[in-house]
């Protein structure tokens, strides 16, 4: 595990960020991931930093029957292989750890231990966001956050809540990872956005029917014009940022027909965020236009590496056009043995980014990404950057 031993205190901002421009106290504990007051992530000595990504595991399904647990058994059988096969620096879990409609409230948050548990055992720092299945009638967002927060906020996990409409909405955060321990710049920001989606509860404007949302158009682009003006401000730069966001923008949709490697199971509609009643809202724009707006510099800015999303169990690619303004949207594939499979996800997976600085320095930079399976093979490999899929771009550098 690279984690620096020491942990970035305001202190060392004020100290270490004084050649950028005289900062205040108040100015500077804006900067949320560096007052999180945990230790550094960094890059190990060969300077790369690899991230893999589950999503999609579903625990507590069925647990009622002979198959429920055994699900549960599988799934953590498929991180323990992929986790001993990748030997990561970070995890991500992308939403739906749990299947909350079948969970009961007296013991819904203790399934979140079996989602953690070979990544606990392996001492690898984590970070989550949530998904729809993650808000039901007896658990919350909320609470799964405060529980891992509760159990590993200590420790291993990174999982904070900065913004967002509570109790079903509030996991956007970001993390930094430095070059070494010593910098005050990160090298790249892993920035983590809640999708939301409920089944029960007021919801304002929206009907608590409501299965399948958006990250709040209210709260999260504001979040991210005033936290990424602070990063230019206080860095001179913004870091590279890989973004995770359960449910896959409705951007997603226009990519699906490419042929990029992976699975492409769930179309020709996977699921995506912005419908309401099957209607396209547009409300998951807001969202979308700030992460291209403000970390990625504009449409083919190349600040952002990538966004990750699970969701759709079927779709397993990586894909960028003039649609996504540039942007590589990825999919995780099934990281579970729960909910539902699709003909070419019954070898189950998570998803793997190595972050190499050289790559990240360059001035349009690339991160490499791969699936790896619960059988011990690798596919999909893929360097995302401005020449992956160039046919489909009207503009490449």
């Amino acid at each position: 595990m690279r984690v620096a031993a020491i942990c970035f205190a305001l202190l060392a901002v004020l100290v270490s960020g004084a050649a950028a421009a005289p900062l205040t106290s108040s100015f500077s504990a804006g900067l949320l991931g560096v007052l999180s007051g945990k230790p550094k992530l960094i890059f190990g000595a060969k300077k790369t930093f690899k991230i893999v990504s589950f999503s999609d595991m579903h625990f507590g399904e069925g647990e009622d029957v002979d198959w429920g647990p055994q699900q549960d058994v599988n799934t953590s059988h498929v991180h323990s292989v992929v986790l001993d096969n990748e030997r990561p620096d970070f995890v991500v879990f992308n939403g739906d750890l749990l299947t909350g409609e079948n969970l009961f409230k007296e013991n819904a948050t203790k399934y979140l231990d079996q989602v953690w548990a070979p990544t606990v055992e392996r001492n690898i720092p984590f970070a989550s966001t949530h998904g729809n299945h993650d808000n039901s009638f007896n658990i919350t967002h909320e609470e799964e956050i405060n529980y891992e927060i509760a159990q590993h906020g200590k420790t291993l996990s990174y999982t904070r809540s900065d913004v967002g409409a509570r109790p079903y909405g509030l996991g956007n955060y970001w993390v930094p990872v430095y070059a070494k321990a010593s910098d005050v710049k990160p090298a790249v920001i892993l920035w983590f956005f809640d999708s939301r989606s409920f089944v029960t509860g007021e919801a304002g404007p929206v009907p608590a029917a409501a299965d399948y949302y958006w990250v709040d158009e209210n709260t999260v682009p504001t979040y991210i014009e005033e936290q990424s003006a602070l990063m230019k401000r206080v860095w001179g730069s913004l870091p590279r940022a890989l973004v995770f966001v359960h449910i896959p923008v409705q951007k997603a949709d226009d990519l699906a027909p490419l042929p990029s490697a992976g699975d492409h199971d769930d179309e020709p509609d996977p699921s995506a965020q912005g419908f309401l009643n099957n209607v396209y809202t547009g409300l998951d724009l807001p969202f979308w236009n700030a992460v291209v707006s403000h970390l990625n510099g504009g449409p083919y800015g190349g600040n952002v590496l990538a966004v990750t999303s699970g969701h759709d169990h079927g779709e397993s690619w990586c894909a960028r056009s003039t649609d996504s303004s540039g942007i590589p949207i990825c999919f995780n594939g099934h990281s579970g043995y729960g909910g539902y499979a699709t003909t070419h996800s019954q070898v189950r997976n998570g998803r793997a980014f190595e972050l190499k600085l050289s790559d990240l320095v360059k001035k349009s930079p690339t991160v490499r990404s791969w699936n790896s399976y619960e059988d011990c093979t690798t596919n999909e490999h893929v360097i995302l950057g401005p020449h992956y899929m160039p046919q489909y771009n009207d503009v490449a550098r």
